[in-house]
Order: structure tokens, then C-alpha cells, then sequence
């Protein structure tokens, strides 16, 4: 009997070491497995344009407020943005000498929460007593609702063609959204900014 008990234990803790060092497949995620680049752009011949300008600090856009930054992070996202552009034969000029390119950079936050009716299919209706859908059971009410919160956060990158207005208005040539984790660390910033531009080879001027 004693042996018994002494094989179930051994048995116990070596299913329980096992438990302990197995991986988490979401939680042992790399930050840079999460990231995703999404770029848009229109079928634009960009070899047609020289010059950009682009502001010295972040437009930060949350819900319905907007604020301009300049955190250490900031001055990183923007300065790769050149870096990038240059390398790729546009030259940054001010904006009073009238660029071909306004460049936008930006951060987006975006909260949504509200409750959401969650019905239940068993409720007793007084009038029918118990019973299912046309026989008794029913939706006529939901019993109580779910709260959900939702939120997104991304930089965001935006070329707009300034050299030929319409109507007073430029047309957004080119866009892109950097997502997931690690996106706001000083040491991710430059390498995230290289990721857009690195799928968007035809965003060259020569």
C-alpha cells in the first residue's frame, strides 16, 4: 500500500512539473510577433514628386481631443519617417516652400465602451408560462446586459499631395497604421517605422 501511494506521488508531481514549464503560446509572444503594417496608397506615379515637409512634433489624437507632442519617442518616429524618405530621393523643405509632400505623423487612441443586450432563450414568460420560441420561450426581453470595452492604438503616417490641390484640397497619396505590442518603446520605434517603408518599395522619387 505504501508503495502505491509513493508511485501517485511521484506520478502527481511530475505531471505537475510539466504543467509548470510548459509555454504559454499568447503570453510567451514576442512583441514584434504582434506588430502589423498596413499601408494604402494610391495608383500615383511617385517619381513625380521632390520635396515633403513634416512637422517637428506628433499629432496625438484621442477620441474627440487632439494634442501635438514631443516626447522622446516622438522625435524618434518622426526622424525615421525622414530618414526613410530621404534614402528614398525626396529631399524636406519647410512648409512656406511649398513642398510636393505634407507628411503627417500621428498616434491614434481609440476607446469605445457601452453595454450590449445578452438574451436569454430560457426566460419565463408570465402570459405563456415555460415553454420555447412560439410556444412559450422567447426574446421579447433581455434579462441583463454585458458591458464591453474596446480599444485600439497605432501610429499613424499620412502623405498627402500638396502640389496638386483640387478644389483647395490634397489628396492623400499614401497612408500607413503601425499595430501591436512594443509599437511606443524608444528601442522599437526606428525598427517599426523601417517595417512600413520597407513593403512600400514603389515610394521612391527617382
Amino acid at each position: 500500500m505504501k508503495r502505491i501511494s509513493k508511485s501517485l506521488l511521484l506520478l502527481v508531481c511530475s505531471v505537475g512539473l510539466l504543467a509548470a514549464c510548459e509555454r504559454d503560446p499568447v503570453n510567451d509572444l514576442d512583441p514584434k510577433d504582434s506588430q502589423v503594417f498596413i499601408t494604402n496608397h494610391s495608383t500615383t506615379d511617385f517619381t513625380g514628386y521632390k520635396t515633403f515637409s513634416i512637422p517637428d512634433s506628433v499629432l496625438v489624437v484621442e477620441n474627440e481631443k487632439s494634442a501635438k507632442m514631443v516626447r522622446t519617442q516622438d522625435l524618434i518616429f518622426i526622424d525615421r519617417i525622414i530618414q526613410n524618405l530621404t534614402a528614398r530621393g525626396f529631399t524636406r523643405v519647410a512648409r512656406t516652400a511649398k513642398p510636393d509632400l505634407e507628411v503627417t505623423p500621428a498616434q491614434i487612441s481609440y476607446t469605445q465602451s457601452g453595454y450590449v443586450p445578452t438574451y436569454n432563450p430560457w426566460y419565463y414568460d408570465p402570459y405563456w408560462g415555460y415553454g420555447y420560441g412560439g410556444y412559450g420561450y422567447g426574446y421579447g426581453y433581455a434579462p441583463y446586459y454585458s458591458y464591453y470595452s474596446y480599444n485600439e492604438n497605432y501610429w499613424y503616417i499620412r502623405i498627402a499631395d500638396v502640389k496638386n490641390l483640387s478644389n483647395n484640397q490634397a489628396a492623400v497619396v499614401w497612408d500607413a497604421q503601425i499595430r501591436g505590442d512594443g509599437i511606443y518603446d524608444t528601442s522599437s520605434v526606428g525598427t517599426v517605422v523601417d517595417g512600413v517603408f520597407a513593403q512600400s518599395t514603389y515610394l521612391k522619387a527617382n
